[in-house]
């Protein structure tokens, strides 16, 4: 399971929070399955990825991009699908950033969400940007 989180892009932080064992451990779990590290760097994905071809233009959210790529984020991609179902429940947008925000999850912009912030994901399913595949969504 280790392996396979760390080859969707989680960090050993990520990792590390999700599984319980500590960092040096799931290195050392890596290292023996022969899986080479990353580097370690202090950049966010989105300043990676500007060395990497694209302008540092910010993506939406659910999304990053790895190597030039635009891919799912390992976690704002779940809150994401659980915002989209919760409005398609009929959940009002202050309901589900009231809720998002009891469970202290961070907004796009490392802060509170708002009424504003769900309604600009929803935006983009309102506008073609985001489109249902199945049990999932791909950009456009």
């Amino acid at each position: 399971e280790i392996v396979k989180l760390y080859k969707k892009g989680l960090s050993l932080r990520e990792i590390e929070d999700h599984c319980e064992f500590s960092k040096s451990v799931i290195r050392r779990i890596l290292i023996k399955a022969q899986i080479p590290l990353r580097s370690f760097s202090k950049e966010s994905p989105n300043k990676a990825s500007f060395h990497s071809g694209k302008r540092g233009a910010k993506p939406p959210y659910g999304f990053w991009y790895v190597e030039g790529e635009l891919i799912r984020h390992p976690k704002e991609y779940l809150i994401l699908l659980k915002i989209i179902q919760r409005w398609e429940k009929g959940q009002s947008l202050n309901s589900i950033a009231t809720e998002l925000n009891n469970k202290k999850i961070p907004s796009p912009m490392g802060k509170k969400w708002s009424w504003n912030s769900i309604d600009n994901i929803i935006k983009r399913i309102k506008n073609g940007q985001l489109v249902k595949k199945g049990d999932n969504y791909e950009l456009r």
